[in-house]
């Protein structure tokens, strides 16, 4: 009997023994993986915070200075993304303003809004018509702030009623909206 106990407890010392090994090296791997895993998890959380994108119906973006508005535009829809601070704009119109009064309109198929630099890009299909009737048809116009020239480039048209129309690649518009010049090669029609 005594034999058979101590090759019982010899058995039951290497099963704790073995066992305890095993609980161990379990242990290890899982203090390792987090140890290991601790910097890739704090760089996805972080990485998930600062590209945020948000879509947007019903877009309405207006820049007021001193209580006097400067612009506005209206969107169908939108993309946000805080990783560049831009707004994608569907289908935008708008109204650029001189002492509360509308000075020019715009539309547009497609536009962005710059929140950083305060520009609006406008672009495919853009129309703008200013209080004097005269209007602007082109490919892209570039807004970067009020008293700022205004950019028109690409099949740019610009009618002044019952005067002319004139077509050119570019042209720059006074960011009073009273005057412009075509830049490049131009053709001018005259009403008679």
């Amino acid at each position: 009997m005594g034999l058979i106990n101590l090759t019982k407890n010899k058995k039951n010392t290497v099963f704790i023994i073995l066992f305890a090994i095993i609980a161990i090296g379990c242990l290890w791997a899982f203090i390792s993986a987090g140890l290991i895993t601790k910097s890739f998890r704090a760089q996805i959380l972080d990485e998930s915070y600062k590209n945020k994108e948000a879509n947007i119906e019903n877009i309405l973006v207006t820049e007021t200075k001193d209580g006097e508005k400067h612009w506005e535009l209206y969107a169908d829809s939108g993309i946000y993304s805080d990783s560049d601070n831009i707004v994608l704009l569907e289908n935008p119109i708008g109204n650029f303003y001189d002492k509360e009064v509308v000075k020019a309109s715009f539309k547009a198929e497609k536009g962005t809004y710059n929140a950083d630099k305060k520009e609006v890009i406008l672009y495919n299909n853009v129309l703008m018509v200013y209080l004097d009737g005269t209007n602007i048809s082109t490919d892209r116009i570039k807004y970067t702030g009020k008293g700022q020239d205004i950019t028109a480039e690409g099949n740019v048209i610009i009618e002044k009623p019952d005067e002319a129309v004139i077509m050119g690649t570019k042209a720059i518009l006074s960011g009073d909206f009273t005057d412009f010049h075509i830049e490049g090669r131009t053709k001018t029609k005259f009403y008679m």
